[in-house]
C-alpha cells in the first residue's frame, strides 16, 4: 500500500500554531494522524489524529519546545478508516522567532534627505544566524519600486535608499531568510520624505551683459582641486591621512565668519591636524598627549605680535572611536569643541544581561552573564578578579568572583 509523504517543513516558533501538510496519493482520505519525536531521545511527544477530507495537521503553539530538533511522520485513513501505513520520517528544527525589524526608522518616519542608509536589528536567542535577505521600496500604494540584490552579510544588514523624491510617501521592507530556512519580513514601514536644498549653496545668481548679448552665471559653490602628486585611499567613507598631508593651495578664501569640522579616527597622537592660512592671516589645530593619561586639542590663531589660544577639555578616547573637532569663528571670537563617539568594543569585556549582545559586538574573548537585567557592557580595564576560595569583603557592583581552592 502506498505511503503518505509530508512535505518539507521549514524551521517555526513552537509558540505559534504550525500547520503542516501531507499528500496522499491513495483512495480519498477520512483523517490524518502526525507522530512527533524528540530527536535526541527518541521520545513520542506528540500523537493526534484529525477528521477532515483536507490533508493538512496543526501542531498547536507551545506543543513543542523552542531550539529543539524533532523527527515527524503521518499516517492517512481512508474508505471504512482503514489505516495507511506511517510516512518515512523527515526531521525539523523549532526556533524562538528571531527580532527583525529596522532599527533607525521607526513607522511613519520623516526622512530629510533624499537618500538613507536603513539598518536592520537581527537578534536570534537561538543563534540562528541570518542566511539572505533583499530590501524593497514601494510607493504610496504600495506598488514595488526597487529590490535590491540578495545580500548576505550577516553582521552589517543595511541598505542605501538612494534617489527618493522630495514631498513623497514611500513603504520600505525586508524579508530574509535563516541559515536553517526560517522566514522573516519586517512588514511594511511607511517613511515621509522632506527635505530642503541648502540654499547658500544652491542659489544662482545671473547677471545680465547686455553688449555682449548674455548672461553671466554664478554660484556660491566653489570646487577645490588638490594639486599634489600623492596617490589617496578611501576606507569607510574617510580618507586615508596616516604618514600623508593632503593639501589645497588655490581656489578659494574665507573671508567671514564660518564653521570647520574635522572629523576621523586614529587620532590619539600629539600632531598638527590642520591648517590653512592665506600668507597672512590663518589658524592650526592640533593635539597633544599629557602625562595624565588625557588628550587635548588645541587651536592656535596668529593675532599680531600675540597668539589666540584655545583648548578642547581633556578626553579620553580609542583610535577606533570617532572624533569631531568643531572650530567657529564669529565676529572674530572664536570656539572650540571636541566630541569622541564610541567606535568598535575591544575583545575581552563582558557583558550583564537578560539579551545576548549581537556577534557584531563581541568577539572570541568577551563573556556575557545571563542576569534577570538589562544587557550592558563593562569595560574590562574597569573590572576587578578576584581568585579566592571565599567570596570577597570588599567587591563592588561588576567585580568577578572566581572561588575555589
Amino acid at each position: 500500500m502506498a505511503k503518505p509523504q509530508l512535505k518539507k517543513i521549514t524551521p517555526f516558533d513552537a509558540d505559534k500554531d504550525q500547520v503542516v501538510s501531507v499528500t496522499w496519493t491513495g483512495s480519498r482520505a477520512c483523517a490524518n494522524r502526525i507522530l512527533i519525536y524528540e530527536n535526541e531521545s527518541n521520545t513520542l511527544v506528540f500523537d493526534h489524529t484529525v477528521s477532515s477530507y483536507t490533508l493538512k495537521h496543526t501542531i498547536p503553539g507551545h506543543t513543542l519546545e523552542n531550539g529543539r530538533k524533532y523527527v515527524i511522520q503521518a499516517q492517512v485513513f481512508h474508505g471504512d478508516n482503514i489505516p495507511s501505513p506511517l510516512s518515512d520520517k523527515i526531521m525539523f528544527y523549532t526556533f524562538e522567532t528571531p527580532e527583525f525589524y529596522f532599527e533607525n526608522v521607526p513607522d511613519a518616519s520623516v526622512i530629510d534627505n533624499s537618500s538613507f542608509a536603513a539598518s536592520i536589528h537581527y537578534y536570534s536567542s537561538d543563534w540562528e544566524d541570518i542566511g539572505k535577505y533583499v530590501f524593497y521600496l514601494y510607493d504610496a500604494s504600495k506598488k514595488l519600486l526597487l529590490e535590491s540584490n540578495e545580500l548576505t552579510d550577516s553582521l552589517n544588514i543595511s541598505y542605501m535608499y538612494q534617489g527618493l523624491d522630495n514631498n513623497a510617501a514611500y513603504y520600505i521592507r525586508c524579508k530574509g531568510v535563516t541559515q536553517n530556512g526560517m522566514e522573516l519580513d519586517t512588514g511594511y514601514v511607511e517613511i515621509a520624505v522632506k527635505y530642503e536644498n541648502p540654499n547658500t549653496y544652491a542659489r544662482i545668481y545671473a547677471t545680465p551683459l547686455p553688449s555682449q548679448g548674455c548672461i553671466q552665471v554664478a554660484t556660491n559653490l566653489i570646487i577645490i582641486q588638490y594639486n599634489g602628486t600623492d596617490s589617496f585611499e578611501y576606507i569607510d567613507g574617510m580618507i586615508d591621512l596616516r604618514d600623508k598631508t593632503l593639501y589645497y593651495d588655490e581656489g578659494f578664501l574665507i573671508k567671514d565668519d564660518f564653521t570647520l569640522l574635522i572629523r576621523g579616527v586614529n587620532l590619539w597622537q600629539t600632531a598638527d591636524l590642520f591648517k590653512m592660512s592665506n600668507g597672512q592671516l590663518g589658524l592650526t589645530v592640533s593635539s597633544r598627549i599629557y602625562t595624565d593619561g588625557t588628550l587635548r586639542f588645541r587651536l592656535l590663531v596668529p593675532n599680531g605680535t600675540g597668539n589666540y589660544l584655545l583648548y578642547s577639555a581633556p578626553q579620553v578616547f580609542d583610535n577606533t572611536d570617532m572624533i569631531t573637532v568643531a572650530v567657529k569663528r564669529k565676529n572674530n571670537i572664536y570656539q572650540l569643541e571636541a566630541f569622541v563617539e564610541l567606535g568598535n568594543i575591544e575583545e575581552g569585556n563582558m557583558w550583564y544581561g537578560t539579551e545576548r549582545p549581537n556577534r557584531n559586538l563581541i568577539h572570541d574573548n568577551d563573556s556575557w552573564v545571563d542576569t534577570e537585567e538589562p544587557t550592558y557592557m563593562v569595560d574590562k580595564d574597569f573590572c576587578t578578579t578576584h581568585l579566592n576560595s571565599s567570596e570577597p569583603l570588599n567587591a563592588v557592583l561588576n567585580d568577578l568572583w572566581l572561588g575555589g581552592d
